[in-house]
């Protein structure tokens, strides 16, 4: 039987991947390409099997050595990168696509009283997003403890339990921390509660970024109808710009939400669970069905509108979506300094200006999809030209106090 971690049969496995996941002839060929390579490398230094240092050195070789060209350097690494994957025993999609998720490096006792947070906050009905931000931000403050010489619960104490917590570097990080703390404490795995040491901090909630319409405009005008990610990437912010659709609902869009005979739009938003519906209006429609007809790979297993446009194909993430956006206000050239440039900026953007056209709050709180209509004082904030209608003349100074600021009637005091 073949050795496992030989290069031939890693090789083989790949280009087995790579066939079932429908990439490019050119990008197939490519990687075949690299991967004779390698096994002509690893002959010439006498390697009999691959390991993730052997790739490594390659990676190396092929830059210091042979001075290929960056995007070859880049392939080549990703290439070692699923070699070690399939190494490790994945297949499949996890071998061809790296493990974004933060893994800790923890003490089997800290990581436990994790584990099991974690699985409370699972009970308690915490959706999966906010229980992935807990995993990342409490894993940091026990890296932290760890660091600090905690090797276990029973170790903690008053003042690394303060220092792990500055040490996170953002004090809004107490929402996360003193829960974790409080349910060590009220399981018995502390004996006292150390979240009373965390500074409850509310921070002023501040003014919403705000571009005018003719700034969105430019936005929108600014992408290359001639491309496929320009095709795609319009579609997108048509649906955020005229309809302030957040950018995890976007993302999370499928064929069943939109009605095109109908002209209807229909999903129930992630963030409050709450329906929201509205018509298709023309624009988007016509931008939709140039996507899916011309641009969207045909691919039946995703259920997704939006997917990414290379293989290995997969729906595309909320946050790509906020870094889209962010990347399509620089290339409309829009003064950006000091101002938020995300897909929020784009909802914030509609909000204030409906209210300052004199939308009714109660239409333009159908339309962001906003539980309770107090949401909407978050953007009343910066309506300028309502508020102007409720300020006050300043009247005139009179008696004691006109003395004062005239400085007459003053004691001196030696």
């Amino acid at each position: 039987m073949e050795n496992t971690r030989s290069v031939k049969v890693l090789s083989a496995q790949l280009c087995e991947l790579l066939k079932s996941e429908a990439y490019t002839e050119s990008t197939t060929r490519d990687m075949e390409f690299i991967l004779k390579t390698l096994s002509s490398y690893m002959d010439n230094h006498s390697l009999g099997e691959y390991t993730p240092d052997v790739g490594e050195r390659f990676v190396a070789y092929c830059d210091n050595d042979l001075h290929i060209c960056s995007s070859r350097v880049s392939r080549a690494k990703n290439i070692t990168g699923k070699l070690n994957r399939l190494l490790q025993g994945l297949n499949g999609r996890a071998a061809l696509l790296p493990d974004t998720h933060k893994k800790f490096d923890l003490p089997e006792c800290l990581m436990k009283s994790l584990t099991d947070y974690l699985a409370y906050c699972a009970n308690e009905g915490n959706r999966k997003s906010t229980i992935e931000h807990k995993y990342k931000v409490c894993g940091r403050f026990l890296t932290h403890l760890a660091d600090l010489g905690c090797k276990g619960i029973r170790d903690l104490t008053g003042e690394n339990v303060q220092a792990a917590f500055l040490s996170l570097g953002f004090m809004r990080y107490w929402e996360r921390i003193r829960p974790y703390l409080r349910f060590l404490f009220n399981t018995n795995l502390v004996d006292r509660d150390y979240s009373v040491l965390i500074h409850h901090s509310r921070f002023p909630m501040p003014q919403p970024t705000v571009y005018s319409p003719e700034e969105i405009a430019s936005v929108e005008s600014s992408f290359d109808l001639s491309s496929s990610s320009g095709i795609r990437n319009y579609a997108i912010t048509l649906l955020m710009t005229r309809y302030g659709i957040r950018a995890g609902d976007v993302a999370a869009l499928t064929f069943d939400n939109i009605d095109f005979t109908n002209n209807r739009l229909h999903f129930s938003q992630q963030k409050t669970s709450e329906p929201w519906e509205g018509e298709l209006v023309s624009e988007v429609k016509v931008a939709l069905q140039n996507y899916i007809e011309n641009v969207r790979p045909n691919l039946k297993e995703y259920s997704q509108i939006f997917i990414t446009l290379a293989a290995p194909y997969a729906p595309i993430a909320g946050l790509h979506i906020n870094t889209m956006i962010g990347q399509q206000f620089k290339n409309a050239k829009i003064n950006i300094s000091g101002k938020k440039h995300g897909s929020r900026a784009l909802r914030s953007s509609m909000a204030s200006n409906m209210i300052n056209d004199g939308v009714p709050t109660e239409v333009i709180r159908n339309i962001l999809g906003h539980e309770t209509e107090y949401a909407l004082k978050h953007y009343a904030k910066i309506d300028m030209k309502g508020l102007r209608l409720c300020a006050l003349s300043v009247p005139e100074p009179t008696g004691n106090f006109a003395q004062v600021l005239s400085g007459k009637g003053v004691i001196s005091h030696v």
